[in-house]
């Protein structure tokens, strides 16, 4: 029960001032669609390549070349690790917002650059194994 009250006073101590921000609204947004759109990529492109029992590689480097080698299922892990920082980077904007506008902006536009970058590594992962 201690949990569940704890959880009410989260939700309350939420200030929803953000969602009324426009700048909060389209990074939100856009943070969103990116990270939807790395989860589009990998199962448009990604997995039909996959062949069962089959390592694949998952990062290049230009120096030593191909340096990891995993299964498929473990480039999932790359937008799964950007919807945690979206919601880390939200919940510290939020934290921010009364007292500084402008860190909240930057964690804001963090999150969308992030995103950005780790749909450029899944495309780059998709076209090494090509």
């Amino acid at each position: 029960m201690k949990f569940f009250g704890e959880i009410k006073n989260l939700s309350q101590s939420f200030t929803w001032l953000m969602f009324k921000d426009n700048f909060f609204r389209v990074n939100f947004f856009l943070s969103i669609i990116f990270n939807f759109l790395i989860w589009v990529v990998i199962a448009w492109k990604f997995i039909p390549l996959v062949t069962p029992g089959e390592p694949l590689p998952l990062h290049f480097n230009i120096y030593f070349g191909i340096d990891f080698i995993g299964e498929w299922y473990k480039l999932l892990f790359i937008p799964l690790l950007g919807i945690i920082f979206i919601f880390t980077n939200f919940i510290l904007a939020d934290i921010a917002y009364l007292r500084d506008k402008i860190v909240s902006y930057f964690l804001l536009g963090a999150s969308v650059f992030a995103q950005i970058i780790l749909f450029l590594a899944v495309y780059m992962i998709i076209l090494i194994n090509l």
